[in-house]
């Protein structure tokens, strides 16, 4: 099973966090090709029916709750026939709302909107799954066990709350956690929490590994990220190792 991590789908945001539309649209047609896209909810029923996710499947995810999602990616996805988890920063709920803050070299005050209420409750009552992306996309190796709890459990119940359902789905900000972050994920309801590893770590249940796809993403790239081998051999030790050794050559040769 391979996993992919989006975060916007819009036209002229030049961000490697943006897919042009039309290269989403083209990722989809072949995604739509081969047949094997199933929801993150389906996965969910199958480890606990078999123990084991399904094999040779694709999940979409999207990070953040930006509103060019249900401006493009929903519409795309939907002439395909392909569908999507959306993990909501929940902060966005409470009437102060959230500073999208996380997006390197972009300005609070420049970012896209995101979804509201609405359109999150519209997407869920539609069909689309959705789940937590914690309260204000915090770091949250960095905070302590009882602050990621309290995170955690609150942006659960917020989200549960609007949809009238139980979220039991976690995206952690930037990809990153730690065994604290993992227990008190598992402390607050959490069924399962995705992540988005660039180094060598253990997938399990709290960790189960993304691959993100990016802006000017070929499709002979899109093609091999969504395989289960590029996962296991970009967060391999020895790509680590490679990747390294070559950063130290190049450095030794522009000095």
């Amino acid at each position: 099973m391979t996993i992919l991590c989006y975060h916007s789908v819009a036209p002229g945001w030049d961000d490697p966090v943006s897919v042009e539309p039309i290269d989403f649209d083209a990722q989809c047609a072949a995604l739509a090709r081969r047949g094997d896209v199933v929801s993150l909810t389906a996965v969910q029923a199958h480890v606990a029916a078999h123990g084991d996710a399904p094999a040779g499947t694709t999940v979409l995810t999207f990070d953040d709750g930006f509103a060019d999602f249900v401006d493009h990616a929903v519409p795309i996805m939907s002439r395909h026939g392909l569908t999507a988890s959306m993990y909501i920063v929940a902060g966005s709920l409470r009437p102060e709302g959230v500073q999208v803050d996380w997006i390197t070299g972009l300005d609070a005050a420049d970012a896209p909107p995101l979804l509201t209420a609405d359109q999150i409750r519209e997407l869920h009552d539609r069909g689309w799954h959705i789940g937590s992306h914690t309260m204000v996309h915090a770091d949250l190796p960095t905070l302590s066990e009882a602050e990621c709890l309290a995170d955690l459990t609150e942006s659960r119940e917020l989200l549960s709350d609007l949809l009238g359902t139980a979220v039991t789905t976690l995206a952690y900000p930037f990809g990153h956690h730690a065994e604290h972050v993992r227990r008190a994920a598992r402390h607050a309801g959490y069924d399962i929490a995705v992540a988005l590893p660039d180094k060598p770590e253990q997938g399990e249940r709290y960790a189960v590994p993304r691959t993100g796809v990016y802006r000017g993403n070929p499709m002979w790239k899109f093609r091999v990220k969504n395989t289960g081998l590029y996962a296991r051999v970009r967060t391999s030790s020895a790509y680590q190792h490679a990747t390294g050794a070559a950063s130290a050559l190049r450095s030794r040769i522009g000095a």
